[in-house]
């Protein structure tokens, strides 16, 4: 695995659909052997070579976007009201915070912003201070470097960036043009933002027969969660993802001796809205907690989720399931 290339993934800021310092970083790394489908605010789908929408058969998805927020507008003390999303504001507030313009492609051009706690209205909000914030077109987030050591892996934006590395890498790995990434945006604001691609994909991908969606929720969020075993989940909340298919599927990769655990999960993700398109299954990889400045995850359990991508992935093309 290309741990270094990881890093500067996890590193990299996205924030709402203002992702394309990561597309940019995904199109570099996958490069000319494989073509994109780019929609603003929504996805980038990507498949090999010249392959077409109407070539899919197998559709890995992951979102790009991390937790931060965006900027309202200023206040009189020369800071900037926010929007945040992820988590409570006293969090971002004490960590260090990076901040770029909405249309960034380069990550070279983020800055160091400050927050602020603010109460108004028996809410607390953050505000933001710092200079080149542009009100209504700033978005932030942490600003953190990743650390691998080991088995462990530490930073900001392991979710979603572990799982959608494990999605890329599945990708190259099974090398078959009927197989796709779609890279979905505004997942930790916005999730419906992802109807954007299920309905491009309802027009142009009519042999789609397999979808797997992977994320990374926190290891309590998720049934007999383990750092470093991947899970199928065949709940997700009170959403049901397939579960008869998940559970047929589960027994085929078991028999074939794929590490991973069938599971639940407390709560929902985009998986949902996928399932209308194709027996879906839905992939999570725990990290320690989520959605704080740096948390961890297992190099072990990143392999394993690759593999499970790949296993599913081929069963689906040769339909063993």
């Amino acid at each position: 695995m290309e741990l270094e290339f990881l890093k500067v993934l996890t590193e990299t800021p996205s924030i709402g659909t203002a992702c394309l310092p990561v597309v940019n970083l995904i199109s570099s790394y996958l490069g000319e052997d494989y073509s994109r489908t780019f929609v603003r605010d929504g996805f980038c789908l990507y498949q090999k070579g010249a392959a077409r929408p109407a070539d899919l058969k197998v559709l890995f998805v992951s979102h790009m976007d991390e937790v931060g927020g965006c900027v309202y507008g200023a206040r009189a003390d020369g800071g900037f009201d926010t929007r945040a999303w992820g988590n409570i504001p006293s969090v971002f507030a004490e960590a260090n915070l990076q901040a770029l313009d909405y249309l960034t492609a380069d990550p070279a051009l983020s800055y160091r912003v400050r927050g602020e706690v603010r109460s108004f209205e028996n809410e607390d909000r953050l505000v933001l201070y710092g200079d080149g914030i542009r009100p209504y077109r700033t978005v932030w987030t942490f600003d953190e470097r990743t650390v691998i050591e080991g088995d462990v892996i530490e930073g900001k934006a392991l979710d979603p960036r572990v799982t959608l590395f494990a999605a890329m890498t599945a990708l190259r790995n099974v090398d078959n043009n009927e197989v796709g990434l779609m890279c979905v945006m505004a997942e930790e604001c916005a999730m419906d933002v992802a109807r954007k691609g299920v309905a491009y994909l309802q027009r142009h991908a009519p042999n789609l027969r397999f979808v797997a969606n992977a994320d990374v929720p926190s290891v309590s969020n998720l049934g007999d969660g383990r750092l470093d075993l991947p899970a199928i989940r065949i709940f997700e909340g009170r959403n049901f993802i397939d579960p008869s298919f998940g559970i047929m599927v589960a027994d085929k990769l078991a028999s074939e001796g794929v590490e991973f655990h069938l599971s639940a999960a407390r709560s929902g993700s985009q998986t949902l809205l996928f399932t209308p398109l194709a027996p879906t299954l839905s992939i999570a990889l725990p990290a320690s907690t989520v959605h704080v400045p740096r948390y961890q995850m297992s190099v072990r359990g990143l392999q394993r989720c690759i593999s499970l991508l790949e296993a599913a992935a081929d069963g689906a093309l040769n339909e063993a399931f």
